[in-house]
């Protein structure tokens, strides 16, 4: 009985346990309140689409539709709605008894009132006095792509960017405003504050924006490694009345090749094998019936593959009042289009701020990157060369293809040389603190590392394919290199207003930086296990153990100052000041001193400007300053002394041991100096809808450091690096924008270009002239690096024609033994014979104009991007054409050489060396193209489909990127670079660039 009204109280208990909670749940459903309404622009009325709505210390949030409606269920009446929108006033609004809040946001920050990430530091877009350019994270996610560098091309003006390989995980190249050096070129990096080398390990989808440092001005802050430009980037964060979000984005894509090279069929190469027989030394033919092999063997087909690609990323960001947050993984896989590459990426990334007290925050950017990259042996030159009579693989063998050329076979070079593992982990991040100190100061100490370890493994098995292709001994490779980099910065700002008369922001800190590097390697041949859990260096049969171990270091210590002012509104003013000291220099030169000051004037905020309709915004600038460059290696202004060297000598002519200079000191080592002048107008048409930017600047570099040839007999292992040349660059920088929006139809278009003209001014120590750029044949050298020509010209005989007849043999120059169908080169200097007297300019690799366009629109939904990138005024060296070693495949324009007089007048006989391989302008191709890079159609789901499937946005998208070149270079791709300028322009077989199409989806709740 007991058991039983126990059992009747506690269902009483819980029965009105749950009355009580059904009248509460009524009582909170009669709280809520939905409110729903209308948002737009309140100067132009049209509707704004996906603005950010946020019930204030919730995470209850949405956005506007297509038609910039919305709907939300608040908590209850007395409920705050944060509207936001990128480029409008946020605007808060309490709900009350409404249940409609329309709302017209109030444009705060147009086009040239954004916000700029500057050296240790951000200001508005509008009182900035130096040339800075920005390109948001958004649209460099529009490119699948590894590298980061590739989705700038033609995005900023001044900035070249080539993709010079297509190799997975590769790159590109990054120039601004020309070469200014003839060492390394590479502008600086810095993400989150820390300074890096390179930036392939970043991937689009973390970015939130980049902005580019251009003049001295703007770069002068970064001093003694400014010289090459600066490239800012910041990757994303949580925003400030930002709805926690969870947001999904993935793409799958395949590549191949874009564009291949036209070379000759079996019966073609046939036919000319056997012409260079009759040319060369006579004889019987080679093939008796060319006819008979048909089409052979195409090379490029067997070796090059359609390659996957696919990424997937996730992110969960949100703020607070107490702190916001942005923690991200991405995963990236890329195969390339030679068999048996693959590049793998994974990134994780928390980017968190803390408000620990009203003046006191931390904060954190770390991403921990592991890279996995399976390498193979570029065979893009044997492919070009390789035999097309030879069948490539047939019932388990390869073809012997060094039959008649010295070519390896590409198909057996990558399955037997494929076992390349290359595997790296970087740590990279700092922490910082912020305390505002007397209400107008704030100091920031940052710390930050860049630990990174890689681990690389090569086995390469014992195979016989011919006598020139073959390994008798199977071979391993180890090696480890570690490197742990740490800067940390130190600086105390002073910012604050009066009113609209005054503006002041006031900068001063200290920086030091230390780099340490170690690598450690073996190799060995003749393991006694080629299974791959076996391969130890210690299990090998022969005496063949090779171990090498290194290390190196450098540090840098800067001071820093810099001001900022604006006065009325309109009259603006930016000088700063850094000195580093580096231990890379001199000892008398340890410290360099970077100054700059920039001013701007707002012209449209003057009086007289009130009543004209013209221009919205106007805006001139103009500054001056130096910057360094210290891109050279740790130890190069001391000597370097090998010991444990043996010789015999003396009077009992003994076994002595000694040590040897392999280089010279020099306490004088100096840093590069760049003094760069910049002026700029800035201006705004129709509210802004179009902006233009136009620049010219004047960058000259002094005390350039490179190595200035020594005679041999004194004995060193390389020539000395001094301060010894002068080279200038000059040019304008434009940039057109076009954005409008008609009756929900939005459109955008956008030009960027740029002008280079680069000049060597002096080369200092009594060098006139300097040649580098090897072609790959004989030891010849492509370019010329002298006073008033362009960095690493091209060098070469100028072609005139073709000896056709007897006549031309006895009435032009000639070098030596020419005969009937070999080249006439141009007697320049008409002494009667052709000498190396008669070389010139035959062309530059530097282009004289670089140029991106862009057009997009968008409609209830659906969004279009098209970019096309280009560049002119360049030429390139097929050098790959040149490198003849007997007979290997020829490309077709072999097909209109000369067989008798009359039958052409610019492909000469047929040969495999001599005198028409002498590099002349035979061999120079204009380099000039337009590429469509990237075309894209979206489409977003709309806000009142989404709120079905419980999703703040969903959007899909189908991409092309390198759709379509168009181009003269008969080559794989035009865009040939080198990080340096006398090595650039020279194609000795690149890895092909490839199309890649990509579908994938964009989502988030």
């Amino acid at each position: 009985m007991s058991y039983l009204n126990t059992f009747k109280s506690s269902l009483w208990r819980k029965a009105a346990f749950l009355v009580l909670l059904a009248w509460g749940w009524v009582g909170f459903a009669d709280a809520q309140v939905k409110v729903r309404g209308k948002i737009t622009d309140n100067s132009t009325g049209e509707t704004l689409i996906g603005v950010n709505i946020l019930e204030k210390d919730t995470g209850n949030g949405t956005i506007t539709d297509l038609d910039g409606n919305y709907e939300i269920t608040v908590s209850g009446p007395d409920a705050l709605l944060i509207f936001s929108y990128t480029g409008y006033t946020t605007a808060i609004e309490s709900v009350g008894n409404r249940t409609v809040i329309d709302l017209a946001l109030a444009q705060s920050a147009q086009l040239l009132e954004q916000v700029v990430v500057v050296g240790y530091g951000v200001q508005r877009k509008k009182d900035l006095t130096g040339a800075i350019s920005t390109v948001k994270g958004e649209d460099l996610a529009k490119l699948p792509t590894a590298s980061v560098q590739q989705a700038l091309q033609g995005k900023i003006p001044g900035v070249q960017v080539v993709t010079a390989s297509g190799r997975p995980g590769d790159g590109a190249v990054v120039r601004i405003r020309g070469v200014g050096t003839l060492n390394d070129a590479r502008p600086l990096y810095v993400v989150d504050g820390l300074i890096v080398d390179d930036i392939n390990f970043l991937n689009s989808n973390d970015i939130e924006n980049i902005n580019v440092l251009k003049d001295a001005s703007a770069t002068a802050i970064y001093g003694a490694r400014g010289a090459n430009g600066v490239v800012l980037i910041s990757t994303k964060r949580g925003k400030t009345g930002q709805a926690s979000r969870i947001s999904f984005s993935t793409y799958q894509g395949f590549q191949e090749v874009a564009k291949t090279i036209e070379l000759t069929n079996a019966e073609e190469y046939a036919i000319l094998s056997n012409e260079i027989i009759q040319n060369e030394v006579g004889g019987a033919p080679t093939f008796p019936d060319p006819a008979s092999l048909g089409e052979g063997t195409n090379w490029q087909n067997e070796v090059f593959q359609v390659a996957p690609m696919q990424n997937y990323n996730v992110s969960f960001s949100g703020a607070t009042e107490t702190m916001s947050y942005n923690i991200s993984g991405d995963y990236f896989d890329q195969e390339g289009i030679l068999q048996g590459s693959r590049y793998r990426r994974l990134t994780i990334r928390a980017n968190n701020e803390y408000n620990v007290k009203s003046a006191f925050k931390i904060g954190h950017n770390i991403a921990f990157i592991n890279t996995k990259e399976t390498t193979v042996p570029d065979v893009t030159g044997n492919t070009y060369r390789a035999d097309p009579t030879v069948v490539g693989f047939v019932d388990g063998v390869y073809g012997n293809t060094s039959t008649r050329s010295s070519v390896g076979n590409p198909l057996a070079q990558l399955f037997y040389e494929n076992d390349n593992l290359r595997n790296g982990v970087r740590l990279l991040g700092n922490v910082y603190a912020d305390l505002t100190i007397l209400k107008h100061f704030t100091f920031r100490s940052s710390f930050g590392v860049n630990v990174y370890r890689e681990d690389f493994e090569s086995f390469v098995p014992a195979f016989v394919v011919s006598a020139q292709q073959q390994r008798l001994v199977n071979g391993l490779s180890l090696s480890r290199a570690e490197s742990t980099n740490w800067l940390w910065e130190n600086t105390l700002t002073f910012q604050k207003d009066w009113g609209e008369n005054l503006s002041l922001t006031v900068l001063g800190g200290v920086t030091s930086q230390n780099d340490d590097s170690e690598f450690l390697g073996a190799s060995v041949q003749g393991l006694q296990y080629e299974n791959e859990a076996l391969r130890f260096i210690n299990f090998s049969e022969l005496d063949s153990r090779n171990v090498f171990n290194g290390a190196s270091s450098w540090s840098i210590l800067s001071y820093l100052f810099r001001v900022n002012t604006t006065l009325f509104q309109k009259y603006l003013l930016t000088a700063s000041f850094r000195a580093d000291g580096s231990s890379r220099f001199g000892k008398n030169n340890r410290y360099g001193y970077f100054p700059s000051f920039s001013l701007g004037w707002r012209v449209t905020e003057e009086a007289f400007m009130e009543n004209q309709k013209l221009f919205s915004t106007l805006k001139v600038r103009g500054g001056w300053g130096q910057t360094g460059n210290d891109r050279i290696g740790n130890y190069e202004s001391a000597a370097v002394i090998a010991t444990g060297l043996w010789g015999v000598f003396g009077t009992g002519e003994n076994l002595q041991t000694g040590a040897l200079p392999l280089t010279l000191s020099n306490p004088d080592l100096k840093w590069e100096s760049t003094t760069q002048s910049n002026f700029g107008v800035e201006m705004g048409f129709f509210k802004d809808k179009l902006t233009a930017e136009i620049d010219y600047y004047n960058r000259t570099t002094e005390d350039i450091l490179w190595r200035v040839p020594i005679p041999l007999y004194v004995g060193l292992e390389s020539p000395p690096l001094i301060n010894a040349a002068q080279v200038s660059n000059k040019g304008i920088d434009l940039a057109l924008n076009w954005r409008d929006n008609k009756g929900g139809f939005g459109y955008r278009i956008s030009l960027v270009g740029s002008t280079i003209d680069n000049e060597v001014l002096r080369l200092s120590n009594g060098e006139e002239q300097f040649f580098a750029g090897g072609l790959g044949l004989g030891g010849q050298l492509g370019t010329i690096t002298r006073a008033g020509l362009p960095v690493g010209s091209f060098y070469g005989y100028e072609v005139i024609g073709i000896f056709q007849n007897e006549g031309d043999l006895a009435n032009f120059a000639k070098e030596g033994p020419e005969k009937l169908g070999d080249l006439i080169f141009k007697d320049q200097n008409n002494d009667g014979i052709i000498t190396d007297k008669d070389r010139i300019v035959l062309g530059k690799s530097i282009p004289d104009y670089t140029f991106g366009f862009s057009v997009g629109a968008d409609w209830k939904g659906f969004d279009l991007t098209i970019d096309f990138t280009g560049q002119a005024g360049n030429e390139i060296i097929n050098s790959k054409k040149m490198a003849r070693f007997n007979t290997p495949n020829f490309e077709r324009s072999f097909l209109d050489r000369w067989t008798g007089e009359g039958t052409s007048t610019t492909e000469p006989r047929v040969t495999n060396s001599g005198h028409n391989y002498q590099f002349s302008s035979r061999f120079v191709e204009d380099g000039s193209f337009i590429a469509l890079r990237n075309l894209q159609l979206s489409y977003s789901l709309p806000q009142s489909v989404l709120q079905k499937i419980r999703l703040t946005s969903l959007r899909f998208f189908v991409a092309g990127t390198n759709l379509k070149m168009w181009t003269k270079y008969t080559g794989y791709t035009p865009e040939i670079v080198n990080e340096s300028g006398f090595e650039s322009g020279i194609d000795r077989a690149v890895y092909p660039i490839s199309k890649v199409y990509t579908f994938g989806l964009n989502a988030s709740f």
